[in-house]
């Protein structure tokens, strides 16, 4: 798992990423460590058994064992690609479920987003469509009383297509709308995300907002067993935008 998340933190650092609106044709870039404080809610099964996770985004502290969180863009005048690292590791309470007793979850997500935009210019804000693919790598642990340990790790890509706006609403405020829909190696994944930022006197920004992520992804057999995730990542961001 680190092995990957170090990949994944190399494809987005080569990226150099833009967070925000340009006007000039040379390429500008920009880094965007954040915190997610994501509520989790949905479902996760290996075999015979399930298990429901629920966690409001006030306990979230409580629960996460670690995470990475960054956004890279860059862009010219029309062109842009984009990448967005989410890597989390959960441990909810226990819980008691019938037939299997006392039951512990351990559920490591991450999330690699890569792609391309173009802007379209409109008469309010500036406008673009957004292609790419989104990397899902779960690493999922069932700890029973009575059934033993169940672990499994699936990864899969989806392509996505979506929608981005981006519009001053003041002095040093701006703000991005982004949403997009994909499939593939999912059933279906939906992200929506809504981000204003603060201009600051350096050239950079703080950004804050809220951003969802849900899919939904079953297959008959994972490793000789029945593999099932329904889960929706959902909370308010705050980062810091270096340009």
């Amino acid at each position: 798992m680190i092995r990957k998340i170090s990949l994944a933190i190399c494809l987005l650092t080569v990226q150099q990423g833009a967070f925000a609106q340009q006007d000039s044709e040379e390429w500008q870039w920009s880094v965007a460590p954040y915190l997610w404080a994501a509520g989790i809610t949905g479902d996760v099964r290996l075999g015979t058994i399930e298990s429901d996770i629920d966690i409001d985004f006030s306990d979230i502290a409580d629960v996460l064992a670690g995470a990475v969180l960054v956004h890279v863009e860059t862009q010219n005048d029309r062109h842009g690609f984009f990448g967005d690292l989410v890597y989390m590791a959960l441990e909810p309470d226990d819980k008691v479920v019938p037939l299997a007793g006392n039951l512990r979850t351990e559920l490591d997500s991450t999330i690699l987003e890569l792609g391309y935009q173009l802007k379209v210019m409109g008469n309010r804000g500036l406008r673009g469509l957004e292609f790419g693919i989104r990397y899902w790598d779960f690493e999922t642990s069932l700890q029973t009383e009575f059934l033993g340990n169940v672990e499994r790790s699936r990864d899969w890509t989806d392509v996505f297509v979506g929608w981005r706006r981006s519009r001053d609403i003041g002095v040093n405020w701006r703000w991005v709308s982004r949403m997009n829909i994909g499939a593939g190696g999912s059933d279906f994944a939906l992200g929506l995300q809504s981000t204003f930022l603060r201009e600051l006197n350096s050239g950079n920004a703080v950004a804050i907002g809220l951003k969802t992520l849900t899919v939904e992804y079953e297959k008959d057999l994972v490793g000789g067993i029945p593999f099932e995730v329904d889960t929706s990542f959902a909370g308010a961001t705050i980062g810091f935008v270096f340009h």
